[in-house]
């Protein structure tokens, strides 16, 4: 492996763990009352373009970067992505949320990823 192809790895590790730092944030947000929802989705809107970039990085360089795992928490990102939006749009408790981001920061923690 070259030392490109390292500091590639290294990068794509990096924006994964921004990405996921986004999204921690804004799960806290949308359960603490002291601050408005539109800062959890401002929060969950970085997070989405982080993960984003990170995602167009990984299949653009597949040979170099390919893990199942990237995979699967791109997939899972989405899925609370979606819950927490339209949770938030139909003023649906936030339950479901808390589960799917849980379902990530479990994917991500045992991730090669990992903080």
């Amino acid at each position: 492996m070259s030392n490109n192809d390292l500091s590639l790895i290294e990068k794509f590790k990096s924006l994964m763990q921004q990405a996921m730092l986004y999204a921690q944030y804004s799960h806290d947000y949308i359960f603490d009352d002291s601050v408005e929802d539109s800062v959890a989705i401002a929060y969950l809107n970085i997070a989405a373009s982080k993960f984003a970039a990170a995602e167009s990085l990984y299949y653009s360089c597949f040979d170099i970067l390919e893990r199942d795992e990237a995979e699967s928490i791109f997939h899972i990102f989405d899925v609370y992505m979606v819950e927490m939006l339209t949770n938030h749009k139909t003023e649906h408790s936030h339950q479901w949320t808390d589960i799917e981001y849980n379902r990530l920061k479990d994917a991500f923690d045992s991730s090669a990823f990992a903080f």
